[in-house]
């Protein structure tokens, strides 16, 4: 095979394959499983792997420079990142930071009270209720509904066009009603979002995101 691949072994029925963000193959197995058969699985399933490594790549290469901290993205718009200056602060010229690890404390400074602002309006206008609301820096996820519908967003959806990071809220907010991903659910969302399904691909392409900072 033309790409290099982790194998993962735990309590689980089957095997799967993912392709995380990063480009990185993991191939997931059942504990015991013999490597000769998990490799099997992983030839027989090479087309679709990379399709998705040659999909990602193009992803990637378009966010090389964000990848690399010489941008960053403010609402889904690409901006010089100047890393060492004395004043932080976000303008139509650039992220201004001292320090890359900054960059949360500013885009929280800056953007989280309209943030929650516009979640309180958008769960009034549709009418949602929901308990406490926290930003917060995930790694692995946008958002999040806990079973007292507590709502928790990444800091990293400032940095994402409006109309991705109001799908997000959309969709934890659903979840204050329903708990799980159920055919209700998603109808649920459609009801709000009619195209959705175009929106999660367009927010799938800003996984990287969520590891970078």
């Amino acid at each position: 095979m033309k790409f290099d691949y982790e194998i993962v072994y735990s309590k689980r029925r089957s095997v799967g394959i993912s392709v995380t963000s990063e480009n990185k193959v993991i191939l997931r197995c059942p504990i015991g499983m013999p490597k000769a058969r998990a490799e099997r699985f992983l030839y027989e399933k090479q087309g679709w792997v990379e399709r998705a490594l040659n999909k990602n790549a193009v992803k990637l290469d378009a966010y090389s420079d964000v990848i690399a901290f010489e941008c960053a993205l403010v609402k889904g718009v690409k901006v010089p990142l100047i890393i060492g200056s004395k004043k932080a602060e976000i303008t139509e010229n650039g992220v201004f930071v001292k320090d890359i690890k900054y960059i949360k404390r500013l885009y929280l400074k800056v953007f989280e009270q309209d943030f929650i602002k516009r979640v309180e309006n958008i769960a009034k206008t549709c009418g949602f209720n929901y308990g406490g609301l926290t930003v917060k820096n995930y790694k692995s996820r946008w958002g999040c509904c806990d079973s007292k519908n507590n709502l928790s967003f990444n800091y990293k959806l400032f940095m994402l066009p409006q109309y991705v990071s109001d799908y997000v809220i959309i969709h934890e907010l659903c979840h204050t009603v329903h708990h799980n991903h159920s055919k209700e659910f998603w109808r649920l969302v459609a009801k709000f979002v009619p195209d959705y399904s175009l929106i999660k691909k367009d927010l799938k392409g800003y996984d990287f995101l969520t590891t970078l900072y």
